[in-house]
């Protein structure tokens, strides 16, 4: 008899288990993270996002970085870089 209870108590223990495992999986929602959303460029969001940089003074350092890249590559007229703070390109030519 002893052999049986101890299958039967580990039969019990890996279906509660499972069924709450399973049961803890289904009710899970997805934190959507990664998903991406179109935003209206007329709404307060979309205003708010357009005007995130603050004019050229915030980018003003990484138009002084593309006018020493420009200076050392005399074959290019102008140079484009995206700003990491907003994401806006900035661009400068000769």
């Amino acid at each position: 008899m002893p052999g049986i209870s101890k299958s039967r108590r580990r039969l019990l223990f890996n279906t509660a288990a499972w069924v709450g495992g399973v049961s803890a999986l289904a009710l899970v929602k997805s934190a959507r993270a990664f998903e991406m959303r179109t935003i209206s460029p007329g709404s307060d969001t979309g205003l708010a996002y357009s005007n995130r940089c603050g004019g050229s003074s915030e980018h003003a350092g990484l138009v002084s970085q593309l006018h020493s890249e420009l200076a050392n590559n005399p074959s290019s007229s102008s140079m484009t870089a995206t700003c990491p703070i907003c994401g806006c390109p900035v661009t400068v030519s000769r």
